[in-house]
């Protein structure tokens, strides 16, 4: 499943200092075609009895490579008293009716209804992972939104790490050293589809009196100290930080997004 632009700008937001609300449930939806980024594109079932059935998602856990959840339960849908077309596409929405879609997947194989057959999800049919540049302790926030928790809004900091913070790197430490804080625009849809968040100002480093080490990964933090990582980039080249040279961050050129 792939994430829907109203669950990409709440995270997105969320790193502007604003709180992106739970849904008190979660709801799976049947879609006769691809219901898009937007989640009001397709069409969906709507066969007599015909509803959105609640789905229960299990506690994030590594998955393909990433942070996944997955569907706890068997999901059965209304039993159609008449054929009722070919489901291509489900979605993963906020209310029983209308509402925000999070999530949306194409099926593996298309799921014909006929008549007297309901439709039916078995246990971890349903899964929804997150990989790449977020950290895992923000994919396992960002995914236990779809069980019922908030994700709190926050101020991040811009921070210099030799290896990942986590996979036992060290951040850069020395004379003057410190976090310095980012600021985000407003989330904007690229060309491709992805909605991406910019930092709108340019941060610098303090000047180094002394050296600070290789630097290898950058990393937004929750915290201007301690906190939690929430976005990790590896550079492309390690960079070493000698006495004098002073990190610079242009503006835009922080990019973050959800995959």
């Amino acid at each position: 499943m792939y994430a829907c632009d109203y669950l990409e700008n709440g995270v997105l937001n969320a790193l502007r200092g604003v709180t992106f609300p739970a849904p008190a449930k979660c709801w799976l939806a049947l879609y006769l075609n691809d219901p898009g980024e937007s989640g009001t594109a397709g069409t969906e079932a709507g066969y007599s009895g015909y509803q959105r059935m609640e789905i229960d998602f299990s506690a994030p856990a590594d998955a393909n490579g990433g942070t996944g959840i997955q569907n706890l339960t068997d999901i059965t849908f209304p039993t159609p008293a008449a054929a009722a077309g070919t489901i291509t596409h489900i979605g993963v929405l906020d209310s029983i009716t209308g509402g925000n879609m999070l999530a949306r997947g194409e099926l593996v194989e298309p799921l014909v209804i006929g008549a007297g057959e309901p439709p039916v999800f078995l246990a971890g049919d349903v899964l929804f992972y997150l990989t790449g540049d977020l950290s895992k302790a923000w994919k396992t926030r960002v995914l236990n939104l779809f069980r019922g928790t908030s994700l709190q809004g926050t101020a991040p900091f811009f921070s210099l790490w030799n290896g990942s913070p986590e996979s036992s790197g060290a951040e850069l430490s020395g004379d003057n050293y410190q976090r310095v804080p980012i600021v985000f625009g407003a989330p904007a849809e690229q060309a491709s589809g992805q909605i991406i968040a910019r930092n709108s100002q340019a941060a610098a480093f303090p000047r180094p009196s002394t050296a600070w080490g290789t630097w290898t990964h950058s990393a937004l933090y929750s915290a201007a100290s301690s906190g939690e990582p929430v976005f990790i980039k590896a550079l492309t080249e390690p960079v070493e930080l000698k006495r004098g040279y002073m990190p610079t961050i242009a503006q835009g050129a922080v990019e973050v997004g959800l995959n």
